[in-house]
């Protein structure tokens, strides 16, 4: 009996000073990182896009052990197609990328299960800014822009961010894996019908932050 009692209080100790802010406290936290972005669903062969994810998150911490968080993000994302025609590897002589930028907006439940330690998840909705399909010509070295597709991208994207992060000394860094649950293209259109039909994003997001009370 005494050895539970002394396991339930070394636990209630771990879990009362998992959290670094006061329960009832409101944190503010710029961020900056890295996307690597693909596409789910596709007919052609894909690689990750790697691009830039910034913008700001707060949360509240709501008890020692539970912070919940919501944020903005400018959130490149998109993937490298690679083209086959009858059969023949277009990418050998052009790289093929789809380019589509969201403003992201992530509510998250932060379960912090040791000191600075924590574990979340929640749900994401993001915000089309920019959709572009462009193509670098390998052999002459040249970027070119094939097309502006925003009005064939649907306008909202919703996603399930899962993921960890730890903070030392109010820097914090996170990594998440952004589950996309929407079609990225609208149905039913000439330019996405080819081979975009359907596909859904699918982001790896590693960033770096500097946290703080207000």
């Amino acid at each position: 009996m005494k050895k539970l009692l002394l396991m339930a209080a070394v636990l209630m100790t771990t879990l009362t000073a998992s959290a670094q802010h006061a329960t009832g406290s409101l944190a503010l936290k710029p961020t900056i990182g890295l996307n690597l972005s693909n596409f789910t669903g596709c007919d052609w062969s894909t690689k990750m896009r790697p691009g830039l994810a910034v913008g700001v998150e707060g949360e509240y911490q709501a008890t020692p052990f539970l912070g919940i968080s919501a944020g903005f993000l400018y959130s490149m994302q998109g993937a490298k197609l690679s083209m086959e025609i009858a059969g023949f590897d277009l990418s050998k002589f052009a790289s093929i990328t789809a380019k589509v930028d969201y403003l992201n907006v992530p509510i998250l439940a932060n379960v912090y299960v040791a000191q600075g330690l924590a574990l979340k998840a929640g749900l994401q909705l993001g915000v089309n800014m920019s959709s572009d399909i462009d193509a670098n010509v390998k052999v002459i070295d040249s970027n070119y822009n094939l097309a502006d597709v925003t009005d064939y991208t649907e306008s909202i994207d919703f996603a399930i961010p899962v993921g960890i992060s730890y903070e030392y000394e109010n820097f914090v860094i996170d990594a998440r894996y952004n589950i996309g649950l929407t079609d990225v293209y609208k149905k039913d259109n000439i330019i996405t019908n080819l081979a975009l039909k359907g596909i859904k994003n699918s982001t790896i997001m590693i960033t770096l932050g500097y946290k703080f009370d207000l």
